[in-house]
């Protein structure tokens, strides 16, 4: 008895589905786009671009959308369109019962920002270039000196400063000389640490966190201009410059 009730409610379910398709399709097939409602949403996270802004961007590259019929608007086209925003990673647009066509996005997320000669530019979590935007400046990671070649160990670090509230709080820049030494800029304390190359970076970082919380007070942390870790299992602490 079980079985046939089971069976009963799978074929009620396999009939009532296309059912309902087919009268929502009926439905749109007459609804015309009353609005463009675009939700951007990572927008409390980073804020390259704005709803209203790409809203106007829709409306001005597809003329009569708004009044046209929904089942007449190419969302694929305006996915493609808005995409095209270096700002912008992703987009979903459908449409509802209701008559709005609905745009999500979000946009990329950047890690790092560079200086390199004259330009200046972000990198984002997947390693992308994106440009600067006047609208907006992300709190992230400087990076400069000589980046080429490096990028990889650079987003490594970036990754790892970024992933561990300890080091995101304290770090903000990198710095990388001709012969491929990393420098790391902190937030607080008047000193620079000297990475070395970028070998055995998690236990310098670990050496170098274990000096922070159990060597030193944050009184003593102006006592001295640079912390070396370039040098394997040692933390030389100098109250000279020489870098």
């Amino acid at each position: 008895m079980k079985r046939i009730r089971k069976i009963l409610l799978w074929a009620l379910l396999l009939l009532y589905f296309p059912i309902m398709l087919s009268f929502v399709g009926e439905h749109i097939a007459g609804v015309v786009c009353r609005d463009v409602v675009v939700s951007v949403q990572d927008s409390s996270v980073t804020r390259f671009v704005t709803g209203k802004e790409i809203r106007e961007a829709v409306l001005s590259k597809f003329e009569n959308t708004l009044g046209k019929e929904l089942n007449s608007v190419s969302m694929y086209e305006i996915e493609k369109f808005v995409e095209k925003h270096p700002a912008i990673k992703n987009c979903e647009v459908y449409h509802t019962i209701g008559g709005h066509l609905k745009v999500d996005l979000r946009q990329h997320l950047p890690l790092v920002r560079v200086y390199e000669n004259t330009r200046s530019y972000y990198i984002d979590e997947d390693g992308q270039e994106m440009p600067q935007f006047d609208t907006f400046t992300a709190r992230v990671l400087v990076v400069s000196g000589n980046i080429d070649g490096n990028m990889d160990d650079l987003l490594y670090l970036a990754r790892t400063f970024r992933n561990d509230p300890f080091w995101n709080a304290q770090i903000e820049q990198l710095y990388v000389k001709r012969n491929g030494d990393f420098i790391i800029v902190p937030r607080v304390g008047d000193h620079l640490i000297l990475l070395g190359p970028p070998e055995r970076v998690d236990e310098k970082l670990r050496n170098l966190k274990a000096l922070y919380k159990h060597g030193l007070s944050p009184r003593e942390w102006n006592n001295y201009q640079v912390i070396n870790l370039k040098f394997k299992g040692q933390v030389l602490c100098s109250k000279k410059r020489n870098i």
